[in-house]
């Protein structure tokens, strides 16, 4: 997913003809209340356009789950996990199977199920795009204490 830092904040992007589109849930200052091509209105769903140099910072949204001290990328992230109490990693090193128990799922491709108490913590990956993607790509790490905190929100 892609984002935008603007005035401070983060909000969710859409690219369209060298303008950003950005996205929030809250009536921010200069946001208007969305309404589609159908004339349909969106509450709780705001936007505002602004070019690309009103903006701080752009950037693509990864992640990685540290697990025995490695990182790996998640399947998904969301509530989901919360409810099942664990997470799907998987990883193309097929090394992995031998050192943490992965098992293969597809042709370099492997996976494990991991619970959610035994995960490190999860990275939030900030990879710079646009004018912005020469800058280095900032990290921020999730300790395992605030990470069922951190999931809850993502689906907000």
């Amino acid at each position: 997913m892609k984002y935008a830092t603007y005035n401070q904040k983060d909000y969710q992007l859409n690219i369209r003809n060298d303008m950003l589109r950005l996205r929030s849930n809250t009536p921010d200052p200069g946001f208007q209340e969305l309404i589609d091509l159908g004339g349909n209105k969106h509450p709780n769903l705001y936007i505002k356009v602004v070019a690309i140099e009103e903006v701080n910072f752009a950037y693509e949204l990864d992640f990685l789950v540290t697990y025995k001290g490695k990182e790996f990328s998640p399947y998904s992230l969301g509530g989901h996990i919360l409810d099942e109490n664990e997470i799907s990693l998987f990883s193309m090193d097929s090394n992995d199977v031998a050192c943490y128990g992965f098992e293969k799922q597809e042709q370099f491709v492997f996976k494990k199920d991991v619970p959610l108490d035994d995960i490190e913590s999860i990275i939030e990956v900030k990879k710079p795009i646009l004018i912005f993607e020469d800058l280095p790509e900032r990290r921020n790490i999730i300790p395992r204490v605030e990470v069922r905190d951190y999931i809850m929100k993502l689906d907000n």
